[in-house]
């Protein structure tokens, strides 16, 4: 009798650091923008920018053309470091798949 053997992908993952917690409202937040460069986020973002400053009045956004761009870019502590420089309360951070 032939076997077969299954690879179960579903495997976990550990979880070794937490993402902060949500905010509850971007009122009166300031947000940056963080793009990987990807599927047409020069069109995404701005997109998302008119969006979000239409909806709350007094957010404040960092566009994306401020910061790094792309996978390699955007995944590096100095990033992060600018966003604690630039006293941000939250980061978006897409592309437009």
């Amino acid at each position: 009798m032939n076997t077969m053997e299954i690879f179960d992908p579903s495997g976990a993952t550990e979880i070794t650091r937490l993402h902060a917690d949500r905010l509850g409202s971007l009122e009166g937040k300031t947000v940056a923008m963080l793009s990987d460069d990807m599927w047409q986020a020069h069109r995404m973002m701005p997109l998302l920018r008119e969006m979000l400053e239409e909806r709350y009045d007094n957010i404040t956004i960092i566009p994306e053309t401020e910061f790094p761009m792309g996978n390699t870019a955007i995944d590096r502590d100095e990033t992060a470091d600018m966003f604690v420089e630039r006293g941000v309360d939250a980061v978006i951070v897409g592309n437009a798949s």
